[in-house]
Parts: structure tokens; C-alpha cells; sequence
């Protein structure tokens, strides 16, 4: 999508430093349609009024627990940091926003947002159920939790492409 400008922050694993980040660049930026995978997904469903897919999003993050202590990113990060770091505080933090997670959603907020669910993904099965309990536009892409360059050409640029339909 040669003709699109994409801001693609390192975002922080603490929720106390992450979501003032998403606030800083969300007033900062004229944003059309923001994309968040995996735990990105289950922030960008938390950023009201505006238009998001939400790529295989990590909606019950409960599971943080099991991921204690230091662990490493899967992707180089723009900033450097190749590590993150998860302790009881952030846990309990990310425990209390999966049960209001929903809060403030309506019928204009549902037609704001796409799920993309890979078919094959392991890490986030359940998500998608949890997903239709509140949102009516679900759709199921090939793949598993990290999309191949195949299912992002064939199937999350179009869906972009539908999203930012209409927004000039």
C-alpha cells in the first residue's frame, strides 16, 4: 500500500506506559484505521471511535501469568529493545482491563471494527469466540498467529483496503 503513511510504534508490555503511548500518538496523528495483532490487537480494540481490524487479537490476556519474568521478542523492534519483562503487577493490570474490555461498546463502535482470525492460530483460539459475544464482523484468513507475506497480500490488504473505503 505504496499510498498509505504507516506509523508502526514499539509499544511498551506495561499497560501503564503503553496505553499513554497509543494516547500520545493517537493525538498526534490523523489516524484513518489502526491494525493491532496478538496484544496489540487486544489494545487497539480498547481505542474508541475509530475505525481498527484487530489481527488475531490476545482478548483474554489472563494468560500473561504464564509468562512471567524475561522473555524475547520474536521481531526486531525499532527501538533496540529485544527483551520484555512481565511481574504480578502487570499481570493483575492486564487481568483488570480483559473484564472491562467491552465497556462502552455500541452498535457504531461494532461497525468500527474488523476481527481477523487465522485459522490455525493456537495461540489465540479462543479469542475468536470471545470476539463474536461482541462484535458482528468476524472473518476467518489462512494461516496461523503470524500472517505470511501470502495471507497479508491476499487477504489483510484487502480488508484494509475495505476498512479505509470511502475515508478521504
Amino acid at each position: 500500500m505504496p499510498e498509505a503513511e504507516v506509523v508502526v510504534p514499539d509499544l511498551s508490555i506495561d499497560p501503564a506506559i503503553a496505553f499513554p503511548q497509543i494516547e500520545k500518538i493517537l493525538s498526534e496523528e490523523k489516524i484513518d484505521l489502526i491494525i493491532g495483532h496478538s496484544l496489540g490487537g487486544f489494545m487497539a480494540q480498547k481505542c474508541r471511535g475509530y475505525k481498527k481490524i484487530l489481527l488475531n487479537p490476545s482478548l483474554g490476556v489472563s494468560y500473561f501469568y504464564l509468562l512471567k519474568g524475561t522473555n524475547r521478542y520474536k521481531h526486531a523492534r525499532y527501538d533496540g529493545v529485544q527483551t520484555w519483562f512481565v511481574d504480578d503487577r502487570i499481570c493483575k493490570q492486564y487481568k483488570a482491563m480483559e473484564h472491562s474490555q467491552y465497556d462502552g461498546l455500541d452498535e457504531k463502535e461494532d461497525n468500527l471494527t474488523l476481527g481477523l482470525f487465522a485459522r490455525w492460530d493456537f495461540l489465540t483460539r479462543m479469542s475468536s469466540h470471545w470476539f463474536l459475544k461482541h462484535y458482528s464482523h468476524r472473518q476467518f484468513i489462512p494461516g496461523r498467529h503470524f500472517a505470511s507475506e501470502a495471507t497479508v497480500r491476499d487477504h489483510i490488504v484487502p480488508a484494509i483496503r475495505k476498512m479505509l473505503d470511502g475515508i478521504k
